[in-house]
């Protein structure tokens, strides 16, 4: 889009996905060197800025910060404005950074799905694009022209099929460029027209992404099995060149080019016409892009990775892993659906996995949705839960549940929001050698932490005004000796607890609680702080937690934490609501005299010991 505009318009386009690195002066600079500056201060042109996202990957806070301050100063006093892209989480970021660095007051442009009326002009202008690349869909342009109602039919039928499919997502996937373009491949590869409404119905059942990839996996080994039945006439093609074997080797030429070749069975007279076959086909695979070194889009590469993730090859796994982690690309928002159909019901996962999980996501989410992400370890065996969660001003929350195994370790990026981890033989690692970024809420309670990094930066969040808290708790940490002390945004707070914490870099962050000389009181004041953090705002703006989370034995641990829950009901702390408890943090305060953040910084006043001694269990 933001090329289309700088064509038409004739401002600059900046792509910061190909960008070394952004700083001050970025802006000013550039319009320097490349001979704009006279046009720019003439107000005969503008500058289009893309890919804020990947630009932020690659540097410090600091660095992002003085970025925009350049940008501030540049686009001062001028009529034309100058454009910043890029999805919510940074949109909404650096209009922050501008109000409070740059007294600049910018308005945000929320760039809505298509809905059903775009969404079938997109798929007919998708088909007619394709219709230009002969090579790939041969008689896609005459058919175009010969049979156009088909296809118009056809569209509409798969566009309302998707929104049906997918109502509780809203238009997050009818109404999504990069799936609608996987729809309009689908038709496009069907080269008989009357067989359109037969490939429509067919990428309308079961799982909508799964079965738009599966129609055209489809497609290329029926391309490979035409172009073997011409070289050796008479070969049982059924079974070659399956979607497993295609997605093995995309992996392999994508993540890991020495990855050995799946093997096939194919008679031995027709092995090197197969792998001519192969050669010819593979680069151009429509989940590759031109090079045929990248994915085509979002979707595809999704596809790829959750099948790379669990490939039975060690080096294979490992080389997805660090992809998915990679931190010159954005997150992938499909990555979860194509990893939760990979999985083929089962529920446990690498512990590794759950933080790109997260982050896939995070990158689905719009505006006012809050996930957030909890692990809980169990209190027998060696399983921990996952849950991964969305809530949303409106529509249906997502939620999944997964195990993991509870002594694995848990890998973030550089920037973690809404994370609670209570599980105390885990080891987790944060960061990328970057900087690291906590978004608040965040409660860390592990066995070993290591942050990775040269400098730590706590915010608050502004969806989550109840708690902009950030609790680091570890029996040993590993961190760089270099690291500069945390740097905390006004609104936050962050606590520390391990062996060293009152040292250098941590001393003015270190917790100064100590367990109450009364052991019942201490085991009381556990069951209220376990209970209490596990509530999580609600698309009503509400703390709530479903009631099985909150009558879980694992939540209440005896006699003692169901005595506390009754007398938080009896005194309307909590109250339930169909299927959830909800927690007023009013009412929890001129009760108990404590508040949600004091109860996670383990700021315990007499009051809050008062009221607990009249729990009777």
């Amino acid at each position: 889009m933001a090329k289309e505009i700088c064509a038409v318009t004739g401002a600059i386009y900046v792509d910061l996905a190909t960008s070394a690195t952004i700083a001050g002066n970025y802006v000013v600079g550039g319009l320097v060197k490349n001979g704009l500056w006279n046009d720019w201060q003439s107000g005969r042109t503008t500058v289009l800025i893309d890919a804020l996202d990947e630009a932020r990957l690659r540097v410090t806070q600091s660095s992002f910060e003085d970025f925009l301050i350049d940008v501030a100063a540049a686009a001062k006093g001028r009529s034309l404005p100058l454009v910043l892209l890029g999805r919510v989480g940074i949109v909404n970021e650096a209009a922050e950074i501008l109000r409070e660095r740059a007294q600049v007051e910018p308005p945000i442009f929320d760039i809505e799905l298509f809905d059903s009326a775009q969404a079938r002009q997109f798929v007919m202008a998708t088909l007619n694009n394709l219709a230009q690349l002969d090579s790939q869909y041969p008689g896609l342009r005459t058919s175009l022209q010969a049979h156009n109602k088909i296809y118009q039919d056809a569209t509409r039928d798969l566009v309302a099929g998707l929104e049906a499919s997918t109502s509780k997502d809203g238009r997050q996937f009818s109404g999504y460029a990069p799936v609608l373009e996987a729809v309009a491949k689908v038709v496009a590869g069907e080269t008989n027209p009357a067989r359109i409404n037969e490939a429509t119905q067919s990428v309308l059942q079961g799982q909508i992404l799964e079965r738009v990839t599966d129609e055209i996996m489809l497609r290329e080994a029926r391309k490979l099995a035409d172009q073997l039945a011409v070289r050796v006439p008479g070969l049982d093609t059924y079974g070659l060149y399956s979607a497993t074997e295609q997605l093995s080797r995309l992996s392999a030429r994508l993540f890991y080019p020495g990855a050995p070749a799946p093997q096939v069975q194919v008679p031995t007279s027709a092995a090197s016409a197969y792998q001519q076959a192969v050669d010819s086909l593979l680069p151009q695979h429509p989940f590759l892009d031109g090079t045929g070194s990248s994915s085509s889009g979002a979707v595809f590469a999704a596809c790829i990775v959750s099948h790379a993730l669990q490939s039975d090859s060690v080096a294979m796994t490992a080389a997805a892993e660090r992809y998915a982690r990679g931190g010159t690309h954005a997150p992938n928002p499909f990555l979860l659906d194509f990893y939760l159909s990979a999985l083929d019901g089962k529920d446990q996962i690498p512990a590794e996995h759950v933080g790109f999980l997260y982050e896939s996501v995070q990158a689905k989410t719009e505006v006012g949705d809050i996930p957030s992400l909890q692990v809980e370890a169990a209190d027998e065996g060696h399983i921990a839960t996952v849950e991964i969660s969305v809530q949303r001003p409106q529509g249906i929350p997502s939620q999944y549940e997964f195990s993991i195994n509870a002594t694995g370790t848990l890998k973030f990026g550089r920037r973690l929001s809404s994370v609670s981890v209570d599980a105390d033989q885990m080891e987790a690692e944060l960061g990328d050698n970057g900087q690291l970024e906590l978004v608040a809420p965040v409660a860390l309670h592990v066995h070993s932490l290591m942050l990775i990094g040269q400098e730590l930066v706590v915010k608050p969040s502004p969806e989550q005004a109840h708690d902009n808290t950030v609790v680091l708790e570890a029996a040993e940490v590993l961190a760089d000796t270099t690291m500069a002390p945390p740097i905390v945004r006004t609104g936050a707070t962050l606590q520390v607890s391990w062996p060293d914490s009152r040292a250098y870099p941590w001393t003015n962050f270190a917790a100064e609680s100590a367990d109450d000389p009364d052991p019942e009181i201490e085991d009381a004041l556990r069951a209220l702080r376990r209970l209490i953090i596990s509530f999580r705002s609600h698309s009503k703006g509400q703390l709530a937690r479903f009631k099985g989370k909150v009558e879980h034995v694992r939540m209440t641990k005896g006699a003692l934490g169901e005595a506390l829950r009754a007398k938080l009901l009896d005194d309307k702390i909590l109250k339930t609501e169909g299927t959830m408890y909800i927690l007023d943090p009013d009412a929890l305060g001129k009760m108990a005299g404590v508040s949600f953040a004091d109860i996670k910084l383990k700021r315990y006043g007499e009051q809050v010991k008062a009221y607990l001694r009249g729990v009777n269990t």
